[in-house]
């Protein structure tokens, strides 16, 4: 079974370049092999906490919350709408927490992007409870240790 058959049981799905349905666009390959693409984050304003994105080395499946997953953050822009730009290589991870729903109805997820055969995959998992968040902390890295052991 090729890898990216297997990474479609983590949910994972191709993102196509301006793909309104993941909030991705400008997604292009580097001269170096590496893979950019823009994420709209969405409105802090309406958040229920920060907006953030991070590449992810490892994870900590002790913690429960955005602390689990150690690695760099991307610089995100600040304004009406928050916006970042994720740069990633062969068989790397990133989260991205994203803003969601109306201003009556606010929520968040988190987004799990994967560089893979120069393509960008995605999965999306809730990021509004405490179980959420343990779920989605223990599915990155179920994906990361995956990607790790098939090298």
């Amino acid at each position: 079974m090729e890898l990216v058959e297997k990474l479609e049981k983590f949910g994972l799905e191709k993102v196509d370049e301006n793909d309104s349905k993941y909030r991705v666009s400008k997604v292009r390959k580097l001269p170096d092999g590496r893979v950019a693409f823009t994420v709209l984050l969405g409105n802090p304003m309406k958040a229920t906490s920060k907006l953030w994105a991070k590449r992810v080395r490892r994870v900590d499946t002790t913690k429960e919350n955005g602390y689990a997953f150690e690695g760099d953050f991307f610089p995100t822009s600040r304004g009406k709408y928050t916006d970042v730009e994720i740069i990633l290589a062969e068989r790397e991870l990133a989260i991205a927490i994203v803003q969601d729903g109306s201003w009556k109805h606010k929520g968040q997820h988190a987004k799990i992007f994967v560089v893979l055969g120069g393509e960008v995959y995605v999965a999306v998992s809730g990021w509004e409870s405490r179980s959420d968040k343990i779920q989605t902390i223990h599915l990155v890295n179920e994906i990361l240790n995956f990607l790790n052991s098939n090298k």
